[in-house]
């Protein structure tokens, strides 16, 4: 997972729309950002929303997460990547994202998605997003707007990420406790050239090889409201000592945010495989883990699971619900 700094920016729907064509929004035609409208004189910023949180601190952030871009940096083959959203918006009846646009280097839209008031996740939040097999360079500047109806009125919300890369587990959200136990990974050193990445099947990094270090599972039970859940997932291999064995299993949304984890300890009984299921309010204090990293399985469309080796690996794969 990464995070996006996010600006807003009000003004009137109609001239947005004016300015923009009927809600965007061709692949390839000139967007804008809010950025630009507000140096224009055609929108306000917004410092403060409803009276209390400031638009840009970490409740409003946007966070995304990359699969992909294992070629750019190597060959002349273009990368391609999915591109995964989530943004702490509600959807109203009265006030709801309608689009979500994202822009090459040059702010020409790429893609787009749009919505209405009734496609919300289960607490109301609009859905993530994702912008599935996009050509994106690791060396440029990529732009996101959310458009957010309410009446007459629009608000954008302006992101962009720059020097995309593949996303990893890495230092920037884990919980201090979990990231403790992960800095093998999570810090560069002579064996670990790329902190925080996982084993895909193109890249591993330790000469121990894929075959044995590969994440796979299935989804055993999820209530319909997400309220529990029993992700199964495998052993990459059994334990063969105190440094070396299947320590950590863990159940992540599509953004990175924590769904559920167990940690084993050397010779703990489970063997072969163990159920993981919805984090604890315990786990949640033991671990310090914000809200606003705590995800509901079922509002995911797909789920990541991981499995660490507390010697050389962390493997990852994905299961797809729909």
């Amino acid at each position: 997972m990464a995070f996006a700094k996010v600006s807003a920016y009000e003004m009137d729907r109609r001239q947005l729309l004016r300015m923009t064509g009927t809600m965007g929004i061709a692949v390839g035609a000139s967007y804008v950002v809010g950025d630009e409208l507000y140096a224009a004189g055609n929108c306000d910023k917004i410092v403060v929303e409803n009276g209390t949180v400031d638009a840009t601190q970490a409740a409003a952030q946007l966070q995304y997460w990359i699969d992909g871009l294992h070629f750019g940096q190597r060959t002349a083959l273009a990368s391609r990547a999915n591109l995964t959203l989530w943004m702490d918006l509600k959807q109203t009846a009265d006030t709801y994202v309608e689009s979500v646009v994202l822009m090459d280097p040059n702010k020409k839209t790429m893609a787009a998605r749009y919505f209405d008031a009734s496609m919300k996740m289960l607490d109301g939040r609009v859905p993530y997003v994702t912008f599935d097999n996009m050509t994106l360079d690791y060396t440029k500047t990529y732009y996101i707007v959310y458009t957010v109806r309410s009446g007459s009125r629009a608000k954008l919300y302006s992101a962009q990420i720059t020097n995309p890369e593949t996303s990893r587990l890495n230092t920037t959200f884990l919980p201090q406790k979990l990231r403790d136990d992960f800095k093998t990974f999570l810090f560069q050193t002579a064996n670990n050239p790329t902190p925080g990445l996982i084993t895909n099947q193109f890249q591993f990094y330790t000469k121990n090889g894929l075959a044995a270090h590969t994440a796979r599972g299935r989804v055993k039970t999820m209530a319909s409201d997400g309220s529990s859940f029993a992700v199964n997932i495998d052993f990459m291999h059994g334990d063969l000592d105190a440094q070396h064995y299947m320590r950590y299993f863990i159940v992540m949304d599509p953004v990175g945010r924590i769904l559920g984890f167990k940690k084993r300890a050397f010779g703990d009984p489970e063997s072969g495989n163990l159920d993981v299921s919805k984090v604890s309010d315990q786990q949640v204090a033991d671990y310090a883990i914000p809200a606003a990293q705590i995800a509901n399985i079922a509002d995911c469309p797909y789920v990541q699971i991981y499995t660490e080796d507390s010697y050389d690996a962390i493997a990852r794969n994905v299961i797809r619900f729909r």
